[in-house]
């Protein structure tokens, strides 16, 4: 009997929320445990829930440093610390530091693609690295889209966004790898 109140109860407390409602209180919970799991896991968290009528599933960026493609959205970070004036009057790229918030310092290689003003990246690529030849890179002044990955780390960890390249300096780059 009280088994059956209880069902009635819940039937009718429920029956005051929509199916939308219900669905995203759903679609909020089973995303907040992915996170959660996720974030606890390491490498590319965006484990997002994704509604359809056949249910919940969770969706997995792939991300290739080597395609003129937007990850779907910004992964770690990417910043201009400084700008020197270069004493040969080129515009330089300089990887100063490479870096991930659990692990520390690392190497990491990735490409740059020159964004157009219409938004869309340029199909070549400019190889970088935290080490060796390609720290340096001579380059046009503009606006750039990193793609950066880990080197030699049993996770892979990424960067990818915009750094905007001042002119006649040598821009000191700072990446923090997600």
């Amino acid at each position: 009997m009280k088994k059956l109140a209880l069902a009635i109860v819940v039937t009718a407390t429920l029956s005051g929320c929509a199916d939308k409602d219900l669905g995203q209180v759903v679609n909020d919970g089973v995303n907040g445990a992915i996170n959660g799991v996720l974030g606890s896991v390491g490498g590319i968290g965006n484990g997002t829930v994704v509604k359809n009528d056949k249910g919940f599933s969770v969706e997995k960026e792939t991300i290739s440093i080597f395609d003129a493609e937007r990850s779907s959205r910004d992964y770690g970070s990417i910043t201009v610390t400084k700008t020197v004036k270069n004493p040969n009057s080129r515009t330089e790229v300089f990887v100063e530091s490479c870096s991930q918030p659990r692990t520390g310092s690392l190497e990491c290689n990735g490409n740059l693609f020159e964004v157009s003003q219409e938004g869309w990246l340029a199909d070549d690529s400019i190889f970088i690295a935290s080490e060796g030849t390609y720290q340096t890179i001579t380059v046009a002044a503009g606006k750039y889209y990193f793609k950066v990955q880990s080197k030699e780390t049993g996770t892979k960890y990424y960067a990818t966004g915009e750094a905007t390249i001042a002119p006649y300096k040598t821009n000191y780059i700072s990446i923090v790898l997600e």
